[in-house]
């Protein structure tokens, strides 16, 4: 009897039917995911209408245990841990969609279109984006309701727009920082890249890896050093970003602080606290977990990503 040795072509069709049925593992265990998303959204509308579907924290460390799950494994060779993080975000965004509708209003000065691709990169490309020509059309998007999510610059010393004392505001409705965009990056091009922030009605969570952003309106008498040593007092390490002055009797100081520290935190307070009534004011501003950048060989996080 004759036995056929198999061709390249039978060994092939083999491999390609393996993989076929592991999609459609993947592709009904998708569905069955999106069944609960769509359980998950139905709840919150009964028990929480109208709040911000997103959840930064739960996010943030989602992305870090799929990439160390990636970058951790056995196989040769190894699949990308950024891209499957890219495919999670992906993921994240378009489940958040089914979860409550997403409109995204993203800050797109003419003929630059970066945080527009950011946006889309970062929330995936079946959400709605609505482009605002000036920063704080982005905030009241949000805080109108029109949209759930705003993509704004990074903050940056050379700003003289002062634009982040918007977020300053003491109202339920003004936007908080939860999320640093993109997320992921790599070595090769995070100096370099553009980057922004997401805010949102939301309250921002600690992820255990987090930069937090504070202003403190401080008497204009109080120098920067004053409070360089206020802080290096209270064991905090803060970065000054920006100064602005409103009023002619106070100063502005946006500050970038390491780790999840808010304005009712207790180094804050024992820190307003020995400054006394140089102090008119804290407030956060929000904060977000710290990128992730991606080297050859790799996974590092670097509070400096995309920098």
């Amino acid at each position: 009897m004759d036995t056929k040795v198999p061709t390249l072509e039978d060994e092939l069709a083999s491999y390609r039917q393996r993989i076929d049925e592991i999609d459609n593992k993947l592709i009904a265990l998708l569905q069955e995911r999106i069944g609960i998303v769509g359980e998950v959204g139905a709840f919150k509308r009964r028990t929480a209408p109208g709040t911000c579907p997103i959840r930064p924290g739960r996010e943030a460390e989602m992305i870090r245990r799929i990439m160390a799950t990636f970058d951790s494994s056995p196989n040769t060779p190894k699949f990308p841990a950024s891209a499957a993080a890219a495919m999670w975000r992906t993921l994240i965004g378009a489940s958040t969609s089914v979860e409550s509708p997403l409109i995204i209003s993203v800050f797109v000065p003419e003929r630059d279109n970066d945080l527009y691709w950011l946006a889309r990169e970062y929330f995936g490309p079946s959400v709605q984006i609505v482009k605002q020509s000036y920063v704080k059309r982005v905030i009241g998007d949000i805080m109108d309701g029109k949209a759930a999510v705003g993509i704004v610059p990074m903050l940056r010393g050379s700003d003289t727009t002062y634009w982040w004392t918007n977020l300053t505001q003491q109202t339920p409705d003004t936007p908080k920082v939860f999320a640093r965009v993109p997320f992921v990056t790599h070595s090769a091009t995070a100096r370099d890249a553009a980057s922004a922030l997401a805010i949102a009605r939301v309250t921002p969570e600690n992820t255990g890896d987090d930069n937090s952003l504070l202003v403190l309106e401080a008497d204009h008498n109080v120098s920067q050093n004053r409070l360089q040593t206020a802080f290096g007092n209270a064991k905090l390490e803060a970065t000054w970003i920006n100064i602005a002055t409103l009023t002619p009797n106070a100063r502005h100081h946006l500050i970038e602080i390491k780790g999840f520290v808010t304005e009712t935190s207790e180094p804050i307070q024992a820190l307003i606290s020995s400054l006394g009534a140089s102090i008119y004011n804290a407030c956060f501003l929000g904060s977000y977990a710290v990128p992730i950048i991606v080297n050859a060989d790799t996974v590092q996080k670097n509070a400096n990503a995309a920098g």
